[in-house]
C-alpha cells in the first residue's frame, strides 16, 4: 500500500499533467483528427484544414470544424477573444489577426459554411478566382458579415 502523502503527490503530478496536454499555453489548440470534437456542433474535425478555434481570456480554447462553426459561436461571445485558423496553402496554424478568408459555395467545407483562411493575400485573391469567390480581409469583416452576404 502506498502512504496517503504519496498517493497525494501522485494524484496531483496527474492531474498538472493532464492540464498541460489540453492546450498550448498561448498557442492555438492541438486537434486530434477524427477526435476532437467542434465546440458549436459537436461533430468531429476531420479535415483540419477547415478547423478555427478561439479563446477568451482566462478560458479554455474552443475549436471547430468549420469556420462558420466558429463565426456563430463568436458571436455569442462578450469581450476580447483570440483566433486562429489553418491555412488552406500549408495547413498550418495562422494568427486570426493575419488572416484573409475566401467565401464561395464552392469550397465544400464540413458544415457547408464555404470558408478557407490564408495568410497571404496573393493566395487568397489566386482562391477567390478559382474558386469564383470573393475575399473577406480580415477576422473582424467576417464575424460581422452574415452568411451568403460575402
Amino acid at each position: 500500500m502506498m502512504p496517503l502523502k504519496l498517493k497525494l503527490v501522485v494524484l496531483m503530478t496527474a492531474v498538472v499533467v493532464a492540464a498541460a496536454c489540453g492546450a498550448s499555453a498561448g498557442g492555438p489548440p492541438e486537434i486530434e483528427v477524427d477526435r476532437t470534437a467542434c465546440s458549436h456542433c459537436g461533430m468531429l474535425i476531420s479535415e483540419p484544414i477547415y478547423a478555427a478555434a478561439y479563446q477568451a481570456p482566462g478560458a479554455e480554447a474552443r475549436v471547430f470544424d468549420d469556420i462558420e462553426c466558429l463565426r456563430q459561436a463568436a458571436r455569442t461571445e462578450s469581450g476580447p477573444l483570440t483566433f486562429w485558423f489553418h491555412d488552406a496553402d500549408d495547413k498550418q496554424w495562422i494568427d486570426g489577426a493575419a488572416a484573409v478568408f475566401v467565401a464561395s459555395p464552392e469550397i465544400r467545407s464540413p458544415m457547408g459554411g464555404g470558408l478557407i483562411a490564408y495568410r497571404d493575400r496573393v493566395a487568397a485573391d489566386r482562391a477567390a478566382e478559382q474558386y469564383k469567390g470573393s475575399v473577406i480581409h480580415s477576422t473582424s469583416d467576417l464575424l460581422s458579415e452574415k452568411k451568403g452576404e460575402s
